[in-house]
C-alpha cells in the first residue's frame, strides 16, 4: 500500500517541482532581479539568496527523483519519506522568504500558492500531514505579525493564510483516506477475480486443474507444436475398480483416495506438464516437449508408485492400482488425441488393469 501510495506521490511531485523551478526562475530573473535594482536593501539579497537556495534544492531533488525512479525504490521506507520530506522543507523556505518579504513589499504569494499546490496534489497522512503544514505555517504567521507594518495587510493575510491552512489541512486528509480506500477495493476487486479464476480452473475437490483448463492448455501446447515442431504426449490415468471403494469404504474414503492420488501426480511430474482431474476416478496429464516412449517412463513410474502407495482410510490401509493409456497428442486435433488415449486406456483394463498401454497415431 504503502509503496503504491509513493509512486503516486513520486508521479505527482516530479511535475509539482518542474512548475516550481519555473517560477523560480521567473522570480530570480525578473522580479527579484528588479527589485535588486530598484531596492538594495540587505533584506532583498536575503531574500533573493533564499529564492535561489530553495531553486537549487528543487533541482537537485528533481533530478534525484528521476535518477531513482529507474531504480524502483517505492517499496523502501526511507524513500516512502522523500515526498514529505521535500514537501516539508520546500514549504519552510517558502515560509521564511514571506517572512522577509513583509519587510520589502508584503507579498505571501509564493507561501500560499506552494501550500495550496502541495495540499492538493501529494497524499500525506495523519499526522504528518499536521507537522508538515503547521510548523511552515507557524513561521509564516510569525513573519505576518512580526514584519508586516500595515495591520489591514496583516489581517488580510492571517485570514486567508488560516483559510488556506485548515482546508488543506482537511483536503489533504480527506485525499489520503480516499486513495487509500480506492487502492483497498481495487485490491479487494483483484483478490476477488483471482479466486474466480482460480475457482474457473482448479478442481475443487483435488486442486488440480479441471478438464476446462487442461483443454485449453492442450491447444495452446498444440499451436507450439505446429509451429516449432516439437512433441507432446497425454496419459490418462483411471483408478481401478473406484466403484468398489465407494461402495466398501464411503464417498468420503474415495475423495481420500482422489486427493492422494492428485498429490503423487503432482510431485512426480515436471513444472512444465499439466495435471487435471478429466472426470470422476479419470485423471490425465499433459507431458510438454515429450515423445511417446518418454511418457511410457512416466506413465510406468506413476503406475508403480500409486501401487505401492498406502492408502489409509479409518477403517482400513488400502491398496489401489491404476489402469493408465498413453498416444502422442495430435497438434491437429484433440479429440484425436483423447480417442486413441481412451482406447489405450480401455486395453489396459481389458488386459486385466495395473498396466500401461500406448497408442501410436499410426495405430
Amino acid at each position: 500500500m504503502n509503496a503504491r501510495v509513493t509512486k503516486r506521490n513520486i508521479f505527482r511531485l516530479k511535475y509539482l517541482l518542474l512548475s516550481i523551478i519555473g517560477i523560480q526562475a521567473l522570480f530570480l530573473f525578473h522580479v527579484e532581479r528588479l527589485r535588486l535594482i530598484e531596492n538594495a536593501h540587505e533584506l532583498v539579497w536575503v531574500s533573493y539568496m533564499l529564492h535561489s537556495i530553495l531553486t537549487f534544492y528543487v533541482m537537485g531533488t528533481l533530478l534525484f527523483i528521476i535518477f531513482t525512479q529507474r531504480k524502483k525504490w517505492f517499496d523502501k521506507a526511507h524513500y516512502q519519506r522523500l515526498p514529505m520530506m521535500t514537501v516539508f522543507v520546500t514549504l519552510i523556505v517558502a515560509a521564511v522568504i514571506s517572512l522577509f518579504d513583509q519587510v520589502t513589499h508584503g507579498h505571501v504569494t509564493l507561501f500560499t500558492a506552494f501550500l495550496l499546490a502541495f495540499g492538493l496534489l501529494i497524499y500525506i497522512p495523519l499526522p504528518f500531514n499536521l507537522i508538515i503544514y503547521t510548523i511552515p505555517f507557524g513561521i509564516y504567521l510569525v513573519g505576518v505579525l512580526g514584519f508586516q507594518e500595515s495591520a489591514e495587510v496583516m489581517w488580510t493575510h492571517i485570514i486567508h493564510g488560516s483559510i488556506m491552512y485548515v482546508g488543506v489541512l482537511f483536503t489533504s486528509t480527506a485525499f489520503y483516506a480516499n486513495l487509500v480506500r480506492g487502492l483497498k477495493q481495487k485490491d479487494a476487486l483483484e483478490e476477488k477475480n483471482q479466486r474466480l479464476e482460480i475457482l474457473s480452473t482448479i478442481d475443487p475437490l483435488t486442486n488440480v486443474y479441471n478438464r476446462r483448463h487442461f483443454e485449453h492448455q492442450v491447444k495452446y501446447e498444440a499451436s507450439i507444436n505446429r509451429r516449432y515442431q516439437h512433441q507432446a504426449s497425454l496419459i490418462l490415468i483411471d483408478i481401478d475398480h473406484f466403484k468398489m471403494v465407494n461402495d466398501t469404504y464411503g464417498h468420503q474414503t474415495g475423495d481420500q483416495v482422489l486427493i492422494e492420488i492428485a498429490s503423487l501426480l503432482k510431485s512426480t511430474v515436471r513444472e512444465s506438464d499439466t495435471v487435471c482431474r478429466f472426470g470422476g476416478e479419470e485423471f490425465m496429464i499433459l507431458t510438454s516437449h515429450t515423445d511417446v516412449e518418454g511418457a511410457m517412463v512416466l506413465a510406468q513410474r506413476i503406475r508403480e508408485m500409486i501401487e505401492k502407495h498406502r492408502f489409509l482410510s479409518e477403517k482400513t490401509q488400502l491398496n489401489i492400482t491404476v489402469s493408465i493409456g498413453v498416444t502422442g497428442l495430435d497438434p491437429r486435433a484433440f479429440d484425436m488425441s483423447y480417442e486413441r488415449v481412451d482406447k489405450a486406456l480401455y486395453e489396459a483394463k481389458e488386459q486385466g488393469r495395473n498396466r500401461v498401454i500406448k497408442k501410436l497415431m499410426d495405430d
